[in-house]
């Protein structure tokens, strides 16, 4: 006997329905308020960096003991009041031991010419409505990362440069050196020292 499969409306999904979903292709997919959007394929220098970044972090987490597992390469986060599941690059989840890790604190993005900054705002508002605390976003073309900092209903973000530089991930305990992340990495802009600046956003 066959049994039947329910049609799903891919314009309008339940978070359950997209996460049961085959789309029927490679594509990365996320669920924004309900509909199912494709995301840009990852570059070569994309999935380098990520792959330095969870190499990194992981080390790190470790050797502090931290009680925490990292997630990588578009893993779910359900952020279920706004019917939507982000993917990001990277996500860091802490708990009272690493078998009950479920509270997100940090994600990471690689970023891309196609993301614009109101999107990336949208993507912090959900990330910060369950709770994560620090959003990492880096470039791809130059050794430049943008820590964005949880605080009430706004944003501080620091903007952290140069292959001497380091990044202080308070939200869970780790200092990474951006020689780590963009190592082997092709950079097309080179920024000339280490430096940090501060600001802040909605």
């Amino acid at each position: 006997m066959v049994k039947a499969v329910k049609k799903i409306d891919v314009s309008r999904m339940t978070i359950d329905e997209f996460l049961a979903w085959d789309s029927g292709d490679d594509l990365t997919y996320e669920l924004i308020e309900g509909r199912p959007v494709a995301q840009s394929a990852p570059s070569t220098t994309h999935a380098r960096i990520t792959a330095n970044l969870s190499i990194s972090l992981g080390n790190r987490l470790r050797s502090a003991g931290r009680p925490c597992v990292l997630e990588a390469g578009g893993g779910a986060l359900r952020i279920d009041k706004r019917w939507t599941v982000r993917a990001p690059d990277l996500l860091v989840r802490c708990g009272s031991d690493r078998r009950t890790a479920e509270m997100p604190l940090l994600a990471a993005e690689i970023l891309s010419p196609s993301n614009s900054a109101s999107e990336m705002a949208r993507q912090r508002d959900d990330y910060a409505s369950v709770g994560i605390q620090q959003v990492l976003e880096l470039d791809q073309d130059e050794a430049r990362a943008l820590l964005w900092r949880a605080d009430g209903d706004r944003w501080i973000v620091e903007t952290i440069r140069g292959l001497k530089a380091s990044i202080t991930l308070d939200s869970i305990g780790v200092t990474i050196p951006m020689a780590e992340i963009y190592e082997d990495v092709e950079l097309t802009l080179t920024a000339e020292g280490p430096s940090v600046a501060a600001g802040s956003a909605p």
